[in-house]
């Protein structure tokens, strides 16, 4: 992605500026002639800026950001709290200052074959939009005692809003039907029985699609909605948009996803009642990636399968050995601690197959640097590619970890025997190690003798 920055940066004029489209079709709209662009940011509700650059296919992306915070009136930290990104339903990319949105886009196709398993159709097909949402590097503690401006909340509220109900952010049933409730009053207003009946809501409006289903055992969606909005607008005695807004996100930040950049992979998959006999396809799997730790979500099932914080962990980046091989993908090792109490000395390490490895290793590496606060919190930040606290365990790590890929020989423990958060271990196919780092003969295929 540096490739791609100018050799020199041209002023921006700003000549017009024209209200988002009424159709809102999500597309960069271009002028070809000369070296002017009309360019079109988007925001997370769909809304958009659109102006005219002169010299605009050379403008950089802090260029760019700075005309939509001053275009959307916002505050002076919103140059830190968002950023720009380049986004499509197979890549999401958050630019970083000299990077030129018009080269970035020109070279998506080539960006999609490196980073994407997409097939030829999909990527001919794909047509990404420039994105202005939440920096994924702002520290969350900040955000959460500094952010009071309620054009800020808007867009904070509209991105969490889309992440909850697309499932990319997985909460409990009791999390979503309240934050339903919220949403509810910020768009709605104070409930009105004779108003907000039922069949006002529509649950797709509000609730991720896994709890639009009726079911016996719970009301129909409709109507959980409406009694939760009941329940929201008595809780809030003065009800002003503000304050709605700051107790959506209130609770959207105590989801440990909150802040996310997502990856797609892949991982293996436990044999099943007949073992190794019949060979089972990959999980596809979501890996989250903020400020505190990493996730790893079941795509299909939207269920977490590993939440570990950064300091319960070890990484490293792996590329086959026969890299153009169909069907060979890099991977990012992850180690970890075993949960369990009988084998707390133990080492898990798990293998995540992805185009997109490389891209996580840049991440989690930028993200702990973040937190030991070696460098600011700025969308350029993903630049710095060393870890001071984990370079020693790394170091050691990284012949043995080769050695994973060709040879099978297993790495040091690590020193930490402080447990993950979260884990599903009958989900998962892990490697084990032992204090020595060597690997335990029943860890390297863990067979799930189980019923699915």
């Amino acid at each position: 992605m540096d490739d791609i920055a100018p050799p020199n940066a041209p002023s921006i004029l700003m000549k017009t500026y024209k209200p988002p489209r009424a159709e809102n079709t999500l597309v960069i709209p271009v002028d070809h002639s000369g070296d002017g662009l009309d360019v079109c940011v988007f925001l997370a509700d769909k809304s958009g800026v659109e102006f005219k650059l002169e010299g605009g296919k050379m403008a950089t992306a802090q260029e760019m950001h700075e005309l939509v915070v001053e275009l959307l009136e916002l505050p002076p930290m919103a140059r830190d709290l968002f950023a720009l990104w380049v986004v499509s339903p197979l890549l999401e990319i958050q630019l970083k200052p000299h990077h030129v949105p018009f080269r970035v886009v020109q070279q998506w196709p080539d960006l999609l074959l490196k980073y994407s398993s997409a097939s030829n159709k999909e990527i001919s097909l794909d047509e990404p939009v420039l994105l202005f949402r939440r920096n994924v590097f702002f520290p969350k503690n900040k955000e959460m005692r500094e952010v009071r401006a309620e054009e800020c909340l808007r867009l904070l509220y509209a991105e969490a809003k889309y992440n909850v109900l697309e499932g990319r952010y997985p909460c409990s049933v009791q999390d979503c039907e309240a934050l339903a409730g919220l949403q509810a009053v910020a768009e709605n207003g104070t409930y009105d029985s004779n108003r907000h009946k039922p069949s006002f809501f529509k649950p797709e409006q509000y609730l991720p699609g896994h709890l639009c289903k009726s079911s016996w055992l719970r009301a129909r969606p409709e109507e959980r909605i409406a009694e939760q909005h009941r329940l929201a607008s008595a809780k809030l005695n003065v009800i002003s948009t503000q304050k709605v807004l700051k107790k959506y996100m209130e609770l959207v930040w105590k989801l440990p996803m909150y802040g996310s950049a997502f990856f797609v992979g892949q991982i293996e998959r436990p044999a099943g009642i007949l073992g190794t006999w019949i060979q089972n396809p990959d999980i596809r799997v979501v890996v989250a990636i903020n400020a505190q730790g990493v996730c790893i979500v079941d795509k299909e099932k939207n269920e977490i399968l590993l939440l570990l914080p950064f300091e319960k962990l070890s990484w490293e980046y792996a590329e086959p050995p026969c890299r153009k091989k169909e069907g060979c993908l890099p991977c990012l090792f992850v180690q970890f601690q075993a949960c369990d109490r009988k084998h707390s000395d133990y080492t898990r390490l798990l293998q995540v197959f992805s185009k997109q490895a490389i891209m996580m290793d840049a991440m989690i590496e930028s993200s702990v640097l973040l937190k030991t606060g070696s460098v600011p919190n700025t969308p350029s930040s993903c630049t710095v590619l060393i870890y001071p606290r984990l370079q020693d365990v790394r170091e050691r790590l990284n012949s043995a970890l080769r050695d994973v890929v060709d040879k099978g020989a297993g790495p040091s423990a690590l020193t930490s025997a402080i447990p993950a958060m979260i884990t599903k271990m009958e989900r998962l196919v892990v490697s084990t190690f032992d204090s020595q780092g060597e690997r335990m003969k029943d860890g390297c295929k863990k067979q799930a003798w189980r019923f699915r």
